[in-house]
């Protein structure tokens, strides 16, 4: 007799193009664009002299608020928190922080952009012997794959500790992701992002959203290629060990028939 799983009301599924133009390509344009635009603008409405620095400041602040809004926003929407949306809002305050600290340096700046992916990779490996390890967030992740349909599988077949060594392996795999992406970050910063923000915040506002430019082939692709492959030999381990499929366990259906005989 076949079993069908429960039917539980999922959030909603976020959009992929608002994720991407809210946390990367609308503050790239206004860092890039914003003062040529509406520069002139804000220098009569502020009072502001052109080679003062509080034109930069609020485009900035325009800047990061449109991911930690599209964060909040996310969240009322569908009722759950992102955590890639929580991570895009908290790089994005903290690079308006330090843009509009006194004393800021491009320095910091680099440091800043290596130091969150680090610490990301960290936390990936030390959860691992937790009872909640990020790397379920990042690949063995509910909203993904019917987890409860894989675990039950693979206590039938008696293979849950291969499968668990298994995450171990795609746990380094995305740690690694993190510390390539904060060594490329740290180096695309200093080439990059070379105006102190103290003297020019609008040219540091233009080289920071060059360099975000610059870190989704430069960054972003080559992590995307092994959290991928990490991917792809999660499915391979659960086609092997739990007998399931791609299709099994991405779609909401029935069980499959050798687990519900």
């Amino acid at each position: 007799m076949n079993q069908t799983l429960p039917n539980h009301n999922k959030p909603k599924k976020e959009s992929m193009w608002l994720n991407l133009g809210f946390n990367l390509v609308i503050p790239i344009v206004f860092l890039r664009k914003g003062g040529d635009w509406f520069g002139p603008s804000l220098e009569n409405l502020l009072q502001s002299p052109k080679d003062g620095t509080l034109v930069g400041s609020v485009m900035l602040l325009l800047a990061i608020s449109f991911p930690i809004g599209y964060g909040i926003w996310d969240f009322c929407r569908r009722k759950k928190w992102n955590f890639l949306s929580i991570l895009g809002a908290l790089s994005a305050f903290l690079t308006g922080g330090i843009g509009l600290l006194p004393g800021a340096t491009v320095s910091m700046f680099a440091i800043k952009e290596a130091a969150l992916p680090g610490i990301l990779g960290l936390l990936t490996v030390i959860t691992l012997k937790t009872k909640k390890p990020l790397v379920k967030l990042f690949l063995y992740n509910p909203d993904v794959i019917q987890v409860d349909l894989v675990d039950q599988a693979l206590a039938e077949r008696g293979t849950t500790n291969e499968f668990n060594q298994l995450l171990k392996k795609c746990t380094w795999l995305i740690a690694l992701t993190f510390i390539l992406s904060a060594c490329l970050n740290y180096f695309l910063a200093i080439a990059i992002v070379v105006t102190e923000p103290s003297i020019d915040k609008l040219a540091f506002n233009d080289e920071v959203g060059k360099m975000m430019g610059w870190s989704f082939p430069i960054i972003s692709l080559p992590c995307m290629v092994v959290s991928a492959y990490a991917f792809w030999l999660l499915i391979k381990g659960i086609r092997s060990l739990a007998g399931l499929s791609l299709e099994d366990v991405l779609t909401q259906g029935q069980v499959p028939k050798n687990l519900a005989e």
